[in-house]
């Protein structure tokens, strides 16, 4: 029981990205390091995880009772999702104190631009093999938009997907 907690207390703490993300990993976990599920039995645990809202869940409840019943389930279940939820309670009390401070609510301001930045160069990775794109002109004209802050960030995607699409369209 021990180990089950420790593993879905790991796979609690890694898994970002959602449930298909964290697949690979509780693939190792489950059925290559400790051997609890069959590679057949998994694939039944993902089927089923697919026809239902939260696949870790799911995957850490049938792993659970698998491997020790109804108290194993309980216990697989609840080691997923205590690291995040304390992460959460830290996170929220921390809020609450530095709320005050000058540079939280500017970091709040500002932290929608780094995501739309993280967006772009995805984007622009993605196109790269489609077009010649230059990611200094594209990152550098999103930014501008963005520090107007007269652009909502939507737009400014949807305009970056047009230039890119007629880019792509007069190169070839």
């Amino acid at each position: 029981m021990v180990d089950l907690v420790a593993t879905f207390l790991l796979i609690g703490a890694l898994a970002f990205g959602g449930g298909q993300a964290a697949l690979p990993l509780v693939e190792r976990l489950t059925v290559g390091v400790h051997g609890w599920l069959s590679p057949g039995e998994f694939a039944t645990a993902v089927g089923l995880s697919y026809a239902t809202p939260g696949p870790v869940l799911i995957i850490a409840a049938f792993v659970g009772y698998v491997t020790a019943g109804v108290g194993g389930a309980a216990v697989a279940t609840a080691a997923v999702f205590a690291l995040p939820v304390l992460a959460a309670i830290g996170a929220a009390s921390a809020v609450n104190r530095l709320s005050q401070t000058w540079w939280l609510p500017a970091f709040g301001r500002y932290a929608g631009a780094g995501a739309i930045g993280l967006l772009v160069v995805t984007l622009t990775s993605l196109a790269r093999p489609v077009a010649d794109i230059n990611p200094g002109l594209l990152v550098g004209s999103l930014f501008v938009g963005l520090a107007a802050r007269r652009v909502h960030p939507l737009l400014l995607l949807a305009g970056a997907i047009t230039a890119g699409a007629i880019t792509a369209s007069l190169l070839n």
